[in-house]
C-alpha cells in the first residue's frame, strides 16, 4: 500500500510538473521583417550534401532577401562544398581546425569573420523555411535582439519518432514555456544576432571548446547582460532531425544529453526529472497490473490515457510524430534512458562521441 500511494504521489507530482513546463509554448511570431535589415546567413556544413540543397533552395525563394548566404564547407569529406558552389552562395572551405576547437564553433567563427552585415543569423544545414520562414525570423530579430529558435520537428522514418520524448525534455528543460519565462539557453539550429552583440561576446571564440556551444554562447550572453528571447517554429521553419539513420539519432543526442543535464538548474531538473518519473511509473504500473490482473488496471488504464491526450497535445505543438508513436510512448522513452545512460557513462569516464565523422570528448 505504501508503494502505491508514493507511485501515485509521484504521478500527480509529474502531472503538475508537466503543466509548468509546458504552460505556453512559445510560438515564433507571425510578424514578417518590413525594416530593411542587412542580415548575413552563415551556415556551418560539415558532410552536408544531402540536406545544404534543401535549405539553400528555401533561402533563394524567400520573400525577404537576406545581405548575403555563407556556407561554411567545415572539412567536409562529401560533396558539401560542390553542392555549395552550384547554388551561387559565398563559400569558405576549411581544411584545418586549431587545436582546442571543438563541434561547429571554427566554422561559425569563420563566417562570422567574413560576414559584412549588421545582423548575423547561424542556421544549421538541415533547417527548412516555407517562403515567410527568413522575414518572420527577421522581426522577431529586430522586435527583441538576440533570438533562437527551435524548429519545428518533422519525423518522418520510424526511427525518427524515437526523438519525441527528446525533444520535450529539450524544450522543457531549457524553461522557455514556463508560467514565468526563463529562458536558459539557445537552441543552436538557428540563432540571429546582431553583429555588436556576437563580438561583444567574443563570438564563439569564447566557447571554443564546448560541445553544447548553444548553451555555452548563452551562458556568454548573460555575463555581458544581453537580453536573449527563445521560440518554437512551426511549419515555416522546420526540420528533419537526424535523417542519416538511426545511428545519427543516438550520436546527435549522446553528445548533448548528458552535457546539457549537468548545465541544467537544479529545480528545473527536478520539475523535467518528475515529468519522466510520472510518464515511467504510469507505462510500468499498467504493464505489471495487466500482467497480474489486478483492479488497479483500470486505474493505471486511466492515467495513461490522461498522459497520452497531454503527450498528444504537447507533441502537436513542436513537432509532426505519428500518433502511434505518442500512444505507445514508452518505447521512445526507452530510447531516451538508454542514451541518457550512455551518455552519462561517456560524460563519467571522460570517452568521446562521434559525431560527423568527428571524436568529441564530453565536457565535464
Amino acid at each position: 500500500m505504501i508503494r502505491f500511494w508514493f507511485d501515485l504521489i509521484v504521478i500527480l507530482l509529474g502531472l503538475c510538473a508537466s503543466a509548468l513546463l509546458f504552460w505556453r509554448i512559445p510560438l515564433l511570431p507571425r510578424k514578417k521583417a518590413t525594416n530593411p535589415l542587412r542580415l548575413s546567413i552563415i551556415i556551418p556544413a560539415r558532410n552536408e550534401e544531402q540536406t545544404l540543397p534543401l535549405l539553400l533552395s528555401d533561402l533563394l525563394a524567400q520573400q525577404f532577401t537576406p545581405h548575403e548566404i555563407i556556407v561554411v564547407n567545415d572539412d567536409s569529406e562529401d560533396d558539401t562544398e560542390a553542392v555549395a558552389r552550384a547554388h551561387g552562395v559565398k563559400v569558405l572551405s576549411l581544411h584545418t581546425k586549431p587545436e582546442g576547437w571543438g563541434g561547429k564553433s571554427w566554422a561559425c567563427q569563420q563566417g562570422a569573420l567574413a560576414a559584412t552585415g549588421d545582423s548575423l543569423l547561424f542556421l544549421d544545414a538541415d533547417v527548412r523555411l516555407s517562403p515567410d520562414g527568413l522575414g518572420r525570423i527577421a522581426a522577431a530579430h529586430a522586435a527583441n535582439g538576440v533570438v533562437s529558435v527551435q524548429p519545428y520537428h518533422t519525423a518522418l522514418r520510424w526511427y525518427e519518432q524515437n526523438a519525441l520524448i527528446f525533444n520535450l525534455v529539450q524544450i522543457g528543460a531549457n524553461g522557455s514555456a514556463l508560467p514565468i519565462r526563463a529562458d536558459l539557453g539557445l537552441f543552436g539550429p538557428v540563432i540571429a544576432l546582431s553583429r555588436a552583440d556576437y563580438f561583444a561576446i567574443g563570438g564563439h571564440e569564447r566557447v571554443k571548446s564546448a560541445v553544447v556551444e548553444d548553451m555555452a554562447l548563452a551562458d556568454q550572453l548573460r555575463r555581458a547582460g544581453i537580453p536573449f528571447r527563445i521560440f518554437v517554429g512551426d511549419a515555416d521553419v522546420s526540420f528533419r532531425m537526424y535523417a542519416g539513420g538511426i545511428g545519427s539519432l543516438w550520436q546527435g543526442f549522446s553528445k548533448n544529453l548528458a552535457t546539457g543535464a549537468a548545465k541544467t538548474p537544479a529545480w528545473l531538473f527536478l520539475l523535467v526529472a518528475l515529468f519522466i518519473a510520472s510518464i515511467t511509473s504510469v507505462a510500468l504500473n499498467l504493464s505489471v497490473t495487466l500482467s497480474s490482473s489486478s483492479p488497479l488496471v483500470w486505474l493505471y488504464a486511466a492515467l495513461y490515457a490522461v498522459w497520452v491526450f497531454i503527450l498528444f497535445l504537447v507533441s502537436a505543438r513542436i513537432g509532426k510524430f505519428h500518433p502511434i508513436a505518442v500512444v505507445l510512448y514508452p518505447f521512445p522513452l526507452m530510447v531516451f534512458f538508454a542514451v541518457f545512460l550512455y551518455s552519462s557513462f561517456i560524460r563519467l569516464f571522460h570517452g568521446k562521441v562521434k559525431w560527423k565523422g568527428r571524436a568529441l570528448e564530453l565536457e565535464r
